[in-house]
């Protein structure tokens, strides 16, 4: 596997205190702004005092430095052990000002802590979900997320201090904030793109300041250290009908947020290590398993749900430093920020149409990855109609246009939201289209040398069903056995924690090809990693103990080994034509 050059610390190196408090402090000085901004716009747009607000900021900022601590070490399955940097998730604006409108704080927190479980679900059976919720269905609600909060960002830009009347100099300000950040994301290649956000808002700002649509007495009475005054609501434990109306759209927020958290956590291991490695699962789950924990503690705390942030994945490349150390620095600078009334009334001060341009250019952000998620995996024919139809149901439900009327007033409430009705459509044809590959060649047996022969006779009766000639079949079983053999030996390593394990094989045909797909417990290496690091074959040793790999990587046209905390996947690809694209013919 290629080396990354570019990699200065990884991440079990211990660079200076000095260098990780600037590194750490960068990056909270680039997520401060979108950390903040998405609790001051629900709190506005849903009528909440300023007493509420400040405790939204208080716990946003105290909520995104503990799970970033918590995802740089981890705590048993909780954490990834990476630079992953936490802040408040904008896709969860329009459901928080719904929650609060229909049933006040105590209803969004009720939400939120709920949903959360779907997270750990998610983790916990991230293996079993690969098939369904599919980046494509990540993207499409990612993308029906951004149709759903824009009518939220209208109005703030549009909203003003009582009794201001200069009107026609605001546009002036939403400019001001947008140009900014547009002109240097186009033609700034380097650091100042990350630094866009942060120029946009400081310059929209100052002129705010300049025609008096932005107020610092606040933030000069404020005190420099302290906590907002505030008194806990509790939960609303009703389960009334807006309840049921919103819970399945809080649920698929959370796991989108879930998908986008996977895409982070693979994105950082590929850039954090010298040497490339295949992905550790392990990884993707502990930091799917934080976000959970950061969303229930959100919950908890009365403030808006929170995600990885991409940004310190990008920063992390751009300057090649992915130690933890940063991480726990960072982490304890938005704990600290958090308890300083002076920087959230500043933080507050920061007028509407700021705050609804600067959101406006996340929302176009959001689109854009959603794009990004359907490319992902190719976009056919088949799930460019999940996609289109998936998204037009979700608009045309939220814009009344499929005679909403008619249904029952619960399922008006369930489906006038974008994101629930074309995420379900979603989800609901993407299972539909699985099906297509369902096995009849599947076989669940002890994972012991006398499973052997059991295995040999589903593998005859699925060559034959794909009319492949003997030599294919052959070549077949021999990477079964070969498969087979290394499962042996990698339980026999693992005996004392996994005393009795089981094997399942499951064989598709795809595409023309036989795919191989072998599931068990836990196991010691990477298949993957153990044939990357496979010296060349040395003929002139009798015995070679790598053999049964070589074999494999001969024979096979792509391997994968997806490990997870307590399963493992080992996908093999091969056709029926002999090749040697893992290895050379020397190998086998």
């Amino acid at each position: 596997m290629s080396a990354n050059t570019m990699v200065r610390y990884e991440p079990d190196d211990k660079p200076s205190h000095l260098l990780s408090i600037a590194m750490g402090g960068q990056i909270v000085a680039l997520i401060l702004t979108a950390i903040v901004l998405s609790p001051i716009v629900v709190a506005r747009s849903a009528g909440l005092s300023p007493a509420d607000t400040a405790w939204m900021l208080c716990f946003a900022l105290a909520v995104s430095g503990l799970i970033t601590l918590l995802q740089a070490k981890p705590i048993g399955r909780f954490g990834s052990g990476y630079v992953l940097f936490m802040g408040s998730n904008s896709a969860y604006i329009a459901l928080c000002v719904q929650a609060i409108t229909d049933g006040g704080l105590a209803m969004m927190m009720t939400l939120i802590v709920i949903s959360s479980f779907a997270q750990f679900a998610f983790a916990a059976n991230l293996g079993a979900l690969r098939r369904i919720l599919t980046p494509a269905v990540g993207g499409i609600v990612v993308m029906l997320i951004a149709v759903s909060v824009a009518p939220i960002v209208w109005r703030q830009m549009r909203t003003l201090p009582a009794g201001y009347e200069s009107t026609s100099l605001v546009p002036w300000v939403i400019a001001s904030t947008l140009v900014p950040i547009v002109l240097i994301s186009l033609f700034d290649r380097g650091v100042f793109r990350l630094w866009a956000p942060l120029i946009g808002v400081l310059t929209g700002c100052i002129v705010a300041l300049s025609i008096g649509l932005m107020d610092l007495s606040p933030v000069w009475s404020a005190a420099w250290i302290g906590l907002p005054e505030w008194a806990w609501p509790g939960f609303d434990l009703s389960f009334n009908a807006s309840f049921w109306a919103l819970i399945p759209a809080f649920t698929l927020v959370t796991l989108v947020g879930a998908i986008e958290t996977y895409g982070d956590a693979v994105a950082v291991q590929r850039i954090a290590h010298r040497k490339q490695r295949p992905i550790d699962f392990r990884v993707v789950q502990g930091a799917i398993y934080a976000d959970g924990m950061g969303n229930m503690v959100s919950g908890l705390a009365g403030t808006v749900p929170n995600t990885v942030y991409s940004t310190s994945v990008a920063v992390t490349e751009l300057t090649g430093v992915a130690a933890r150390r940063v991480g726990l620095w960072g982490g304890a600078l938005l704990i600290l920020l958090a308890f300083s009334p002076k920087i959230a009334a500043l933080l507050n001060a920061i007028p509407s149409p700021v705050a609804g341009a600067y959101i406006l250019l996340l929302l176009v952000l959001l689109f854009g990855h959603g794009i990004r998620l359907l490319n992902e995996e190719g976009m056919g024919y088949e799930i460019g109609l999940v996609v289109c139809l998936s998204f037009w149901v979700g608009v045309g439900f939220q814009e009344g246009r499929f005679y909403n009327e008619l249904l029952p007033q619960w399922m008006q409430v369930f489906l006038g939201n974008a994101t629930t009705a074309g995420g379900l459509t979603a989800m609901l044809l993407t299972a539909m289209l699985s099906l297509r590959h369902r096995s009849r060649d599947r076989l669940d047996v002890p994972l012991k040398p006398e499973s052997l022969g059991p295995i040999r006779q589903t593998v005859k009766r699925f060559a034959a069903r794909l009319g492949w000639d003997q030599q294919a079949e052959n070549r077949l079983m021999l990477v079964v056995e070969e498969a087979l053999l290394f499962f042996l030996e990698q339980a026999e390593r693992t005996r004392d924690r996994q005393p009795e394990q089981k094997l399942r094989l499951v064989m598709r045909h795809i595409d023309g090809e036989a795919e191989l797909e072998f599931v068990a417990g836990r196991l010691a290496d990477n298949i993957e990693q153990v044939i990357a690091d496979m010296p060349p074959a040395n003929f002139d040793d009798d015995i070679d103990d790598q053999l049964s790999l070589r074999l494999i990587r001969g024979l096979a046209k792509d391997v994968k080994h997806v490990q997870f905390q307590t399963t493992d996947y080992l996908l093999i690809r091969m056709d029926s034509a002999l090749s040697h694209p893992q290895g050379t013919p020397g190998d086998t």
